[in-house]
């Protein structure tokens, strides 16, 4: 008995280390390889938990090999859009312009009853009420609501926020659905001080189709 709970005491104390070195996003939104080693960290465990015969060893050499791939694509994510965009997705439109789009709703299995159910989650018992929905790539649905909306202001978006660029790479696909090209982009960074796209942090225009530009601290 004696055994099993130091066990245990030591196993819960190297999760607890191995959620502090992946970092308070993975724990705050869950992606598709975030699920993945959640539930992997949590059978690499409990297997050296219940049976005194497997060494503990074991069970601490998987949660590291873990953590240390969970790590290195975490890495990979943050570098590489085109990684993440494989490994989580994007956020798909399914409600744009106060219009439900059948395509997206097709493309994510998503009914029309459970997008109506996910909309009176959120308080949002009419379409009217809605301008834009978007199915996040952690399964999230973030609405945007219309004028009519009784807690909203009278506001309707021309279209969402676009980004232009993030961490110094140009958004080469969000430049062609506004028709604009990099010397566009380079005139508009030039008039907030800044001369290299790399130097930029994020470039978005709002929808308002007005410019918000962060600069990269050096």
């Amino acid at each position: 008995m004696l055994v099993v709970l130091i066990r245990s005491i030591i196993l819960y104390i190297a999760v607890l280390i191995s959620l502090r070195v992946m970092g308070k996003g993975e724990m705050a939104e869950m992606n598709s390889y975030d699920l993945v080693i959640t539930l992997l960290i949590a059978d690499v465990v409990s297997m050296p938990m219940e049976n005194n015969n497997i060494p503990m060893i074991n069970g601490i050499a998987s949660l590291t090999g873990l953590v240390l791939m969970q790590t290195i694509i975490s890495y990979l994510s943050l570098k590489s859009r085109k990684f993440n965009s494989f490994l989580c997705g994007k956020p798909s439109i399914l409600i744009n312009k106060g219009k439900i789009d059948q395509k997206e709703l097709k493309k994510e299995r998503i009914s029309i009853d459970e997008l109506l159910e996910q909309l009176r989650v959120q308080g949002f018992f009419n379409l009217k009420e809605v301008q834009y929905a978007i199915l996040e790539t952690d399964g999230n649905l973030s609405v945007v609501p219309s004028g009519s909306h009784s807690d909203s202001p009278s506001v309707t978006f021309k279209h969402l926020p676009i980004s232009l660029i993030i961490d110094g790479r140009i958004i080469h696909r969000s430049l062609k659905s506004i028709n604009k090209n990099e010397d566009w982009l380079l005139e508009i960074i030039k008039s907030n001080q800044i001369n290299n796209f790399k130097d930029v942090l994020i470039c978005i225009l709002d929808e308002c189709d007005e410019i918000f530009i962060q600069k990269k601290k050096i």
